[in-house]
């Protein structure tokens, strides 16, 4: 039986060490997870070789969970080596929207936490995501992140949910020729648009993409909550 027992854990030491970066963050998302968030950026800085966006976008991953468990000491623990590391991306990659978006969306994390910041990012966050939109508006996470910055972003500054609707549903339709599969940014696509409508007051419509979102992930807890909120409502 001890034996038996000691196989299993080799098993799913190795089943776990065998997981992607990509594969980590997925599940990270799912269970709001801080220790797997930064196991995914470890993973990424190995899987990388040379693609410096990869650890990024992980880096990014772990920053916007933290809004979920409002964790701001993790928060600032890896804020400033994200938005250099952008930087830099974005110092060597003048024609690339992708690290704008990202950085932009970053700023708005920021922000959302010292929002006396918004004095002097809030134009700069707009700025890059404009940029994001020129260069590369057929890209999924340029789409995703600029209809999330016209969600949460206040009216009197430039946010519109009808336009984040529009940009969420383009990032979604890309999204779905090219990459689905084990991707959490798909559905926090999903969960954007859903948002979006429900600011719309078109709960029926958020109330869709919801159960459409959890078809694909049984184990999506946010979108079975939020869908539990709008029953009640």
């Amino acid at each position: 039986m001890k034996t038996l027992v000691k196989i299993l854990m080799v098993v799913l030491a190795i089943s776990t060490y065998a997981q992607t970066s990509k594969q980590t963050q997925y599940a990270a998302y799912l269970k709001a997870s801080k220790t797997m968030w930064e196991r995914s950026i470890e993973q990424a800085k190995k899987e990388s070789g040379n693609d410096s966006f990869m650890v990024a976008m992980a880096m990014y991953g772990l920053l916007n969970n933290t809004m979920a468990t409002q964790d701001e000491e993790t928060f600032d623990d890896y804020k400033d080596a994200t938005i250099e590391l952008l930087e830099t991306l974005i110092e060597e990659n003048p024609d690339w929207g992708e690290p704008r978006a990202v950085l932009s969306s970053t700023y708005g994390l920021v922000m959302a936490y010292s929002p006396m910041k918004g004095m002097f990012l809030g134009m700069k966050s707009s700025s890059l995501m404009d940029e994001a939109m020129r260069l590369q508006p057929e890209s999924p996470l340029v789409q995703k992140l600029y209809g999330g910055s016209k969600l949460y972003t206040p009216e009197m500054f430039g946010g519109d949910p009808k336009i984040a609707i529009k940009a969420f549903t383009k990032s979604l339709e890309i999204f779905e020729t090219i990459d689905t599969a084990e991707n959490w940014l798909y559905l926090d696509t999903m969960m954007g648009l859903a948002m979006a409508y429900r600011k719309t007051d078109q709960n029926e419509a958020a109330k869709e993409t919801l159960k459409h979102a959890v078809s694909i992930e049984p184990q999506y807890h946010w979108a079975k909550s939020v869908l539990s909120q709008i029953d009640k409502s």
